[in-house]
């Protein structure tokens, strides 16, 4: 039986899924594209086609290409920026659209969204979808609002993952709970998607200087949708997923949360209601507690000082927040008192640099996780951190596996690093960027973590200097969380 993945912002730049997009509406002066990477999550050969789709719903260039990855845990790399006839490449125009992914095995895959040979740059990242829903949840939107790291606009991107044409409206909360805007009269093609820009929308209807939640929805029976949020920040994109209506849950997990660092990095985390009814004041907490390797520095809970209506969100900010305390980095865990989401920004000041990914359900029972890619000092800059959290509150052992993407010649085919005790909570980081032993520099491919207890993961994409100094100024800094299986 085939499996579908799916792949909502695609673009070709000559590719967010794009080739060459000039400006992806107007939330950004750069011209994007991108790539993606599928890793095989089956047990046998991966046969499948990529098929490629025009925001109308045509066929895409070429339309399709075909491709197989040989074993489990194997990799293959689409560039939509690849010369005509490469892999991500067949024959596609300059312009934006969409993917679907079908394969006889279970797949997972990472887009990356890049402004190529652009000074200042920006870069994004998310995870594609296994399936869709009728609903998302996108905790946080913003029209012409100023920030520390400059204006910030939302696009969000919805994808129409049924076999039908669908209609589809957008809902604009305000902090208050009540609703600014509904965006209607958005149809569109089965396996296209549908780019809503807030740049571009009236004032009339969503003043400047606007933030805000919003409920993606369609209003088709039988309809499924998928949906990925790009929230630019002067030359900083920050890309996620937003939440399908199965994800609210009472407990989320924030594997690392900054305040204003020697380096300017801070976590500012947005927590959604969809409990269906007001949160009171105190009914939201977020309880941090220091790294280990943190001295001075003692465990602290914040929590929300007004009521969040359903629909609504809440920010604990600590950019602005002086009440945490400026240096702390640890872990957080947040509380509610009924049914939110919750995501977490990344975000450096200092250079305007920021990434975005989800929090992790505490309810989530899966054991392993996959990364499809990991980067250990590529010659470019590239290169990669993953964060592995154990979810439950007993000792956890992590069997790491390696696997080189049939892309790179260098270093270890695989590579099973001795098993990893983790404590209750707590979290191992492999850090590519300054080297992962038993890998060499240049090596890239997949990553797989088995464990016996809850697990999930989270992997910062950076480009550095330090290693290429001819990179462009700007935001070479991303973030996506990884995939998980029972």
């Amino acid at each position: 039986m085939a499996r579908k993945f799916l792949i909502g912002c695609v673009l070709v730049l000559a590719l967010a899924m794009a080739t060459i997009v000039p400006s992806l509406g107007q939330s950004t002066t750069k011209q994007l594209s991108t790539n993606f990477t599928v890793i095989n999550l089956g047990e046998g050969p991966a046969e499948g086609i990529v098929q490629y789709f025009k925001t109308d719903g045509t066929q895409w260039g070429s339309g399709s290409e075909t491709f197989t990855i040989s074993t489990f845990g194997g990799q293959a790399i689409f560039r939509q920026y690849n010369p005509v006839g490469q892999p991500g490449n067949p024959n596609l125009t300059d312009g934006a659209g969409s993917v679907v992914i079908s394969a006889n095995q279970p797949l997972g895959a990472v887009v990356q969204i890049l402004a190529r040979n652009q000074d200042p740059t920006t870069s994004g990242a998310y995870s594609g979808f296994a399936k869709g829903d009728t609903s998302y949840y996108v905790p946080l939107v913003a029209r012409n609002l100023q920030t520390a790291s400059g204006l910030a606009n939302s696009q969000i991107v919805v994808q129409n993952v049924s076999s039908k044409v669908i209609d589809v409206e957008i809902n604009l909360i305000n902090p208050d709970g009540t609703t600014k805007y509904t965006k209607s009269g958005i149809t569109i093609q089965p396996s296209a998607s549908y780019y809503y820009d807030l740049a571009l929308e009236s004032s009339t209807n969503v003043p400047d200087n606007w933030y805000g939640s919003a409920v993606v929805r369609t209003t088709t029976s039988d309809g499924a949708i998928a949906v990925v949020s790009n929230f630019f920040t002067g030359d900083a994109m920050q890309t996620f997923n937003a939440f399908p209506s199965t994800s609210p849950t009472t407990k989320w997990f924030i594997p690392l949360f900054t305040s204003r660092l020697a380096n300017s990095l801070s976590t500012p985390v947005a927590v959604q209601n969809l409990s269906g009814s007001t949160i009171p004041a105190n009914g939201v907490k977020l309880i941090c507690q220091p790294d280990p390797a943190l001295s001075g520095y003692t465990p602290f809970t914040k929590t929300n000082t007004v009521e969040i209506k359903n629909t609504a969100a809440y920010y604990f900010n600590p950019v602005v927040d002086t009440s945490i305390p400026e240096g702390f980095y640890g872990s957080c865990v947040v509380e509610a008192s009924a049914n939110v989401v919750v995501f977490v920004q990344m975000r450096f000041i200092a250079t305007g640099e920021a990434a975005a990914h989800e929090a992790f359900p505490v309810s989530s029972t899966d054991t392993k996780v996959f990364i499809p890619l990991v980067a250990q000092r590529l010659a470019n800059g590239f290169a990669t951190a993953v964060t592995i959290q154990n979810l439950s509150g007993e000792q956890a052992t992590f069997k790491l596996t390696y696997r080189r993407s049939p892309d790179c010649t260098v270093g270890p085919v695989t590579y099973s690093p001795p098993d990893q005790t983790v404590g209750p909570y707590a979290s191992l980081i492999q850090n590519h960027r300054t080297g992962v032993s038993g890998l060499v520099d240049g090596w890239f491919g997949t990553l797989s973590v088995e464990s016996n207890k809850p697990v999930a993961a989270f992997v910062q994409l950076t480009f550095l200097r330090s290693i290429n100094p001819n990179l462009p100024r700007g935001d070479l800094y991303m973030a996506h969380n990884a995939f998980t299986q029972p």
